[in-house]
């Protein structure tokens, strides 16, 4: 995909190529994606038999997930940052003083989209992304969303160097916390032990920025994230308030509306006030003209 920023992402061109349009379609996707509420004292949160609260997903949001997995399987990364690096809050306030206003969390302010877990590498929490593109579309200038995209890729680059840390971090602290085990100690020492060792290892990583900010090649997602940054001045919020997906990506800078049927209303609006300040004027005018004829 063309990246008019001019941005050097790999050293070899990227194994897969998306085009504009798909890339579009994802992001609106995303852009458009249903709220819910986070919080542990929400209507969504339970108490589980083991006493702990659990925040469950509503079947709205399971099924838009559904829908984005079946549409784009190719674009959705394969790939994240350490999940101990995710911050520890929720992304929206609740309540809401207007339900279709989300309040700013320090959260969606921390860079981070993707999070791959040491312990399994298999599982990659991608619940962060909806939301964040969801705050992008809302910014008051162009350069904000650039630039809060622009953190936001290079956090996701160097997303995997950062995982191989984390990862030799985390079989450190194994190893270290079965070692003290066989030496007798107790449960909360041999804990301790294996978490100041896997402290000392990602210190030390990290120290080193030939281990920990090898940027990886641009993939499907980093190429969407790019493509987010060249049409961040046509994002675009629809200004009908029954529309069911307000967040569009405009073919011009002069569009406003997402679609002709959302336009229509106003537009009827704009015809209804015209004739009332013009109308009896304009009959006059027309009643003179066939007279005349």
């Amino acid at each position: 995909m063309r990246n008019k920023l001019g941005l050097a992402l790999a050293d070899r061109p990227p194994s897969v190529s998306v085009t504009p349009e798909a890339a579009n379609k994802f992001l609106c996707e995303l852009a458009n994606f249903p709220d819910y509420d986070r919080s542990p004292e929400g209507p969504n949160a339970k108490r589980g038999a083991d006493g702990v609260i659990h925040v469950e997903m509503p079947t709205r949001v399971y099924e838009a997930w559904q829908r984005v997995e079946k549409l784009f399987p190719d674009l959705l990364p394969k790939r994240g940052n350490p999940i101990h690096e995710r911050p520890n809050r929720w992304f929206w306030e609740a309540p809401y003083a207007d339900p279709q206003i989300e309040k700013w969390n320090p959260r969606s302010d921390a860079p981070g989209l993707v999070w791959q877990d040491p312990d399994d590498p298999d599982y990659i929490d991608l619940l962060d992304i909806a939301p964040k593109f969801k705050q992008v579309w809302r910014f008051p200038t162009v350069g904000s969303r650039r630039v809060f995209l622009m953190c936001e890729l290079a956090y996701y680059l160097r997303g995997p160097a950062k995982f191989d840390v984390a990862t030799k971090a985390h079989d450190a602290e194994i190893e270290a916390r079965r070692r003290a085990e066989k030496e007798g100690v107790t449960a909360q020492q041999a804990w301790s032990a294996g978490y100041e060792r896997w402290s000392d290892v990602v210190r030390t990583e990290a120290a080193d920025p030939a281990k920990a900010w090898i940027i990886s090649d641009a993939d499907a997602f980093a190429q969407v994230l790019v493509r987010a940054i060249d049409v961040a001045p046509l994002m675009r919020s629809c200004p009908n308030p029954t529309c069911p997906a307000p967040h569009f990506i405009a073919a011009r800078k002069s569009r406003r509306y997402c679609s002709d049927a959302c336009a229509l209303p106003a537009q009827r609006e704009w015809k209804r006030i015209w004739w009332r300040a013009h109308g009896k004027e304009y009959r006059g005018r027309k009643h003179r003209k066939s007279c005349r004829t």
